[in-house]
């Protein structure tokens, strides 16, 4: 049997308030899987249900074909590494990994070896005799992840690990933390706000709204295939039109413009979402036929450069519409702020979504 994790119909309420509601989710045996949300959603509640320091209000916990919800958290198995690092100050580096290792009743004789290997898996055996105070927090937080794995947890529980570090620091880290996961093999549920954090290193990823799951899938699809406003908004950027459906064109208060139909969406209330590197910018005479609809002029107020892409914030009527594409190609249109552009939108571009 394999060591799957389910959360089936798993509900937490604080007063008269649903943290979780009537969760379901598998996270498969050595998945790396991801929650994302916005604070508040129930990310971390639901992490915490997982490693046992909560209880759900109902619902089961199932782990490897058995209720887990009565056991403690010492007798999950289960490693947890907090956004605090929550390491022991007076204690030196490798006293700290080994403090798992000895509450878990492991063999004397052989926590030195168990210590000094994790800490060479995580590249800091060179600093075992100095205390936490005394690294970096990247350090500090790769003796954290150090500790959480001495025992040989079959689960790790990441709570926002890396958001108190700068930058590149958690670049760096959040892909050592992907290549010791994979190396390990080891089950992962991974919390965190940040969204490009999620889709770089997860194998799935959960989106979270209100308590709610509001889809599960790959970060390719989750960024491509956004199931509602909600998600393609929350990653990554998209451009919003709001209308009414009529005959393949969304019409708004300065605009009617073209979409590709859905099987599900062809009439009503919608809102039509189109990503910035969707949207092209329309130079002399194109070199294909154009619905002239989704040709729009505006101004050009902000251009941000992001290294190799720029991003141009346009102004389109009462929309301002955001645009990205490679800087070299910036580079050469030749174009400034406060310039008059024009913008195309194509109709296979847009992902529909109906009006709540």
């Amino acid at each position: 049997m394999s060591k799957n994790l389910i959360l089936e119909d798993i509900v937490k309420i604080y007063g008269k308030l649903y943290a979780v509601k009537s969760m379901n989710l598998e996270i498969k045996e050595g998945e790396f899987l991801t929650l994302l949300g916005p604070s508040g959603c129930g990310k971390t509640t639901t992490l915490r249900m997982v490693a046992g320091f909560e209880e759900p209000d109902s619902g089961k916990l199932i782990y490897n074909g058995k209720v887990i919800n009565d056991l403690i958290p010492q007798r999950r198995n289960f490693g947890i590494v907090f956004q605090s690092y929550a390491l022991f100050p007076h204690m030196k580096v490798k006293e700290n990994v080994a403090f798992g290792l000895k509450m878990h009743k492991y063999p004397k004789n052989k926590i030195e070896g168990r210590v000094d290997k994790l800490l060479n898996t995580v590249g800091l055996i060179e600093h075992k005799e100095k205390y936490p105070p005394q690294l970096s927090g990247g350090m500090q937080q790769r003796v954290a992840l150090a500790r959480a794995l001495a025992p040989s947890p079959e689960v790790l529980l990441l709570d926002e690990p890396l958001s108190a570090l700068d930058a590149k620091i958690r670049v760096k880290l959040r892909g050592e933390i992907k290549q010791l996961q994979t190396d390990l093999g080891i089950t992962t549920i991974y919390v965190t706000h940040d969204q490009e954090e999620a889709l770089s290193i997860s194998d799935r990823v959960v989106i979270m709204k209100q308590g709610l799951i509001e889809q599960v899938d790959i970060p390719i699809n989750i960024y491509k295939k956004p199931v509602s406003k909600y998600v393609a908004d929350f990653v990554g950027t998209s451009n919003f039109f709001e209308g009414s459906l009529n005959d393949g064109f969304i019409e708004g208060r300065n605009f009617k413009i073209k979409v590709k139909e859905s099987k599900e969406i062809n009439s009503g209330e919608v809102t039509g979402a189109i990503r910035p590197e969707k949207v092209e910018v329309v130079m002399g005479h194109p070199g294909k036929k154009l619905v002239k609809e989704n040709l729009l002029r505006g101004k050009l107020m902000v251009v941000v450069f992001l290294g190799l892409m720029v991003r141009l914030v346009v102004k389109v009527g009462e929309m301002d519409i955001i645009v990205d594409f490679l800087e070299k190609r910036f580079e050469d249109m030749g174009i400034n702020r406060g310039d008059a552009i024009d913008l195309y939108f194509p109709p296979d571009g847009f992902t529909l979504y109906k009006n709540e």
